[in-house]
């Protein structure tokens, strides 16, 4: 059991969020990152939290309102061993944004508040290890994404995008550019400074699973729960396109993040990972499992959308980490 320090930004999010309650569960002191005396009472008041934190407690709470401010992490990162940066912009609001707007909302937080936090733990000389939460969307060309597959595909970490310029056709296309940019962009500071820790880059696919944040359904569909959910109440659009479909569960997600911070273990790398699904098995699963909520017509499962036939490869992440992945359903 360790007595490290982790710094931990992103932790009112679905992902920031499950990897908080994983690491409770180990004896590391947290310091957890908000943007405001609002948030942190979000997770103090949340039952998981309080079931997690009976006690003496070993967290606190830091409020930095912008993280893309220079140097905004320093006080907090000072004499930790351990970062996990999962905070970035998502992109599931059903807001249109402009492309100047994308580019204030999405692109320059996603890049900057790596990059600040990088520079940061660099300045603590304490941190060894940094833990990003990144994405598959680094790996997948855009072709892939744009038309049908006809023959199977499989994606690997061997296949890194160039950046993505702009204009960006909707905010999906902008959080790929966003996730892409601040990956290469961190590739290229580490080289350039050569600190004293290492990175691991953690890449899953869709995230999907229990959040234990929402109080809502609106927070549902505010995270990537809402690629299955709108199969089951049957809100995907008629004539949807072929996806490629990939899925994780947010259990796994929390716990590989944790599990990156073992500099003995796990190398610094790109770890890619996500089980294969075919979409329309999501209504079949559903149909199993809520017969009479289907019935009722609560969930309908009347949504229609084709599997592209690209795989992303769970390898070199079920190999290195030593883990098998949960299934789906």
């Amino acid at each position: 059991m360790s007595t490290e320090t982790i710094v931990l930004t992103g932790a009112t999010g679905f992902c920031g969020f499950a990897i908080l309650q994983e690491a409770l569960q180990y004896d590391y002191n947290i310091r957890i990152v908000v943007r405001s005396a609002a948030k942190a009472d979000i997770l103090r008041n949340n039952p998981c939290f309080k079931s997690l934190t009976r006690g003496t407690p070993r967290y606190s709470f830091h409020i930095v309102p912008d993280l893309g401010v220079e140097g905004a992490l320093d006080e907090v990162t000072a004499g930790a061993q351990y970062m996990i940066h999962t905070a970035s912009p998502l992109p599931f609001s059903n807001v249109n944004l402009s492309h100047e707007e994308q580019r204030q909302q999405i692109i320059d937080p996603a890049v900057n508040n790596t990059i600040g936090a990088l520079q940061s733990a660099k300045k603590s000389g304490s941190v060894k290890r940094v833990v990003i939460t990144s994405s598959c969307a680094v790996f997948i060309r855009p072709e892939l994404l744009g038309g049908p597959e006809d023959v199977p595909v499989v994606v690997t970490e061997d296949t890194i995008n160039s950046e993505l310029p702009p204009p960006y056709a909707n905010n999906l296309v902008a959080y790929v550019a966003s996730k892409v940019s601040a990956f290469l962009q961190s590739k290229q500071w580490m080289a350039d400074n050569k600190p004293g820790f290492d990175v691991v880059n953690v890449c899953p696919t869709f995230v999907q699973g229990r959040n234990e944040l929402a109080t809502s359904p609106a927070d549902l569909m505010n995270t990537s729960n809402a690629l299955l959910l709108r199969m089951v109440l049957g809100l995907a659009p008629k004539d949807s396109p072929a996806e490629y479909a990939s899925v994780v569960h947010i259990e796994d997600v929390a716990a590989i993040h944790i599990a990156a911070l073992n500099k003995d273990r796990i190398p610094a790398g790109d770890y890619m990972f996500g089980q294969e699904v075919r979409w329309n098995d999501i209504n079949t699963i559903t149909k199993e499992m809520f017969p009479e909520q289907v019935a009722q017509g609560l969930l309908p499962c009347t949504s229609n959308v084709p599997t592209k036939s690209v795989v992303c490869s769970k390898e070199k992440t079920e190999r290195t980490f030593d883990v098998e992945l949960k299934g789906f359903g």
